[in-house]
């Protein structure tokens, strides 16, 4: 007898709203809960970012150095907390983290990086699969 699609082998492959599954059986976080959290995050670099330029001067040199800082900051803030305790502040609120999973992709530009989770089947962008992880519902 053949398994339904959602329970495939004696694994749940789909939660019970139609969400992938992963192999460890955690939940796939939704879509537009990424995105929300995605933008609770560009928020609060964007505040630092506006607080910092008060306090500094509009020279050349000043806007270089503060647009490459800005940039450290980016890629620390995302790199430092989704790879370490495998949330940042947004996806905190909206209860989501990154664990590992075994996937392989290639870089592909930003913008379709963020819809590709839209037809996914296991609701991952290409950076997800980049470093083997999916965002979960915690």
């Amino acid at each position: 007898m053949d398994d339904p699609d959602w329970f495939r082998g004696g694994v749940w492959t789909k939660s019970l709203d139609g969400s992938p599954v992963t192999p460890y059986g955690a939940i796939t976080a939704a879509w537009w809960k990424r995105l929300v959290a995605l933008m609770v995050d560009n928020l609060l670099l964007y505040i630092v970012t506006v607080l910092v330029s008060v306090r500094s001067g509009s020279s050349g040199a000043v806007t270089t150095i503060r647009f490459v800082a800005e940039l450290a900051l980016t890629f620390c803030y995302f790199g430092y907390l989704n790879g370490v305790p495998g949330q940042t502040v947004g996806k905190r609120l909206f209860r989501q983290g990154v664990v590992a999973v075994l996937s392989l992709a290639f870089l592909f530009p930003a913008f379709l990086d963020g819809l590709w989770p839209l037809w996914d089947q296991k609701r991952q962008a290409w950076h997800d699969k980049v470093v083997r992880s999916v965002v979960i519902s915690s």
